[in-house]
């Protein structure tokens, strides 16, 4: 398989927006992705073992969430197949399964069903997290390219028992406390600069993203001042056409506090919708219908297209939480909107309300996929997640790898 071409990696010059006209990687590798992401991942022995003799590898550090079942010792995050980034969510048993077979092969993926095999690359950890560990209190690296912060780690639904069903943010924190609950600006600003002066080259966005504070406007007037301070230290070391910032929040009741993130240049901002389907938003995000409400979350994402730009402004769909049909009509109409609709597959988080009750099915996924092509080639979307979307599929989709038939994987 040959990676993604110049353009989309980390250290090239990139757009803000992949061109799917020059996609370079075999369309089998987004297939397996999907198949990965339904089923899990299973680890032999033979991994772990070599895994937890590596330094150099990012390991999966439960920032916000665990989508990790009966397994101890060091994970990676993510590993990459081609150029495809893959998330290691281990349910248990699985027929994909991480192996070491010696240095001569390196770590392989293997399909027990199929017998296949393929060779499969670590991501390289950020030095600079590795080695201070002030710095890797604040931050972390999310897919291999991206610099993520999570602030606050508290959601007020949490309290009031109305959280989303498949978040597992507040036992997550409770379990995992080496991290900073809240960021200010000029601890932003400080980790930003750090990375950027020792490895410039890794970072292609910066990712903010938080719990809720029961004042939404008061919640949402933090972040923007995040934003901007994360904006400020790359236009300070000079790479505000490479990197971009991209922030996940809750919008704010008065809508006119959304028209600041226009002075961000270049920003990428997300208002959650979860689902498409109205009954499954009360369902699936029982918190966010009381207290804002699908009416006014379209209302909100509208204004701020407005406000940062077409296709800048993004939602998520999760990918299993309803019908695949649901998934596909929601993403075309926030497309038809000037909204990017961002499609994550739903993974069974440890802490969560659903945990291990719902998995979405290769089939399931490989529609909803299908679905986001054609999409992608009707409208001019943008990933959110420029190459390091672990559970998502968007970038994939901007690069057409979704394209012809569903290859049987299941």
């Amino acid at each position: 398989m040959r990676p993604i071409p110049a353009g989309s990696v980390p250290g090239s010059a990139v757009r803000a927006c992949p061109d799917a006209s020059d996609a370079d990687e075999s369309p089998s590798a987004a297939w397996i992705k999907l198949a990965v992401l339904s089923d899990g991942l299973s680890v032999e022995p033979s991994f772990v073992s070599w895994f937890a003799d590596q330094r150099g590898f990012a390991q999966r550090r439960n920032v916000y969430n665990t989508p990790v079942w009966g397994h101890e010792g060091a994970l990676p995050q993510e590993i990459r197949l081609g150029g495809v980034v893959i998330a290691v969510n281990a349910y248990g048993a699985s027929p994909w399964t991480l192996t070491w077979a010696g240095h001569d092969t390196g770590p392989r993926l293997r399909h027990r069903a199929s017998g296949g095999e393929w060779s499969v690359e670590m991501v390289a950890d950020l030095e600079s997290l590795r080695t201070d560990t002030e710095l890797a209190s604040l931050a972390n690296l999310y897919g291999g390219s991206a610099l993520s912060f999570f602030t606050p780690r508290a959601c007020y639904f949490f309290a009031d028992s109305t959280q989303c069903r498949f978040c597992s943010l507040a036992g997550t924190a409770r379990e995992q406390d080496s991290f900073a609950n809240r960021l200010t600006p000029d601890q932003i600003r400080y980790a930003v600069d750090a990375v950027l002066a020792r490895e410039p080259g890794r970072i292609n966005q910066v990712m903010i993203v938080g719990g809720n504070e029961r004042n939404l406007d008061r919640g949402f007037a933090n972040h923007v001042a995040l934003v901007q301070a994360a904006a400020d230290a790359i236009a300070a070391h000079g790479l505000g056409e490479r990197i971009s910032v991209h922030l996940a929040t809750m919008p704010p009741h008065d809508l006119d506090r959304i028209d600041a993130l226009g002075a961000v240049r270049g920003v990428h901002v997300m208002f959650n919708l979860e689902v498409w389907d109205e009954d499954a938003f009360e369902r699936i995000a029982p918190g966010k219908h009381r207290d804002y409400g699908r009416t006014r979350m379209m209302q909100a994402l509208a204004r701020l297209r407005e406000a940062i730009g077409q296709y800048q402004a993004h939602s998520i769909l999760i990918a299993g939480l309803e019908p695949a049909k649901s998934t596909v009509e929601g993403a075309r109409a926030l497309a038809d909107m000037g909204i990017s609709p961002i499609v994550n597959a739903y993974h069974s988080d440890r802490h969560s309300e659903l945990g291990l009750t719902i998995r979405p099915s290769y089939r399931h996924l490989a529609a909803v996929a299908a679905g986001l092509q054609r999409v992608h080639e009707d409208y001019p979307v943008c990933p959110y997640w420029r190459g390091c979307g672990r559970n998502a599929l968007d970038y994939e989709a901007a690069h057409g790898l979704f394209r012809g038939p569903v290859p049987r994987l299941d």
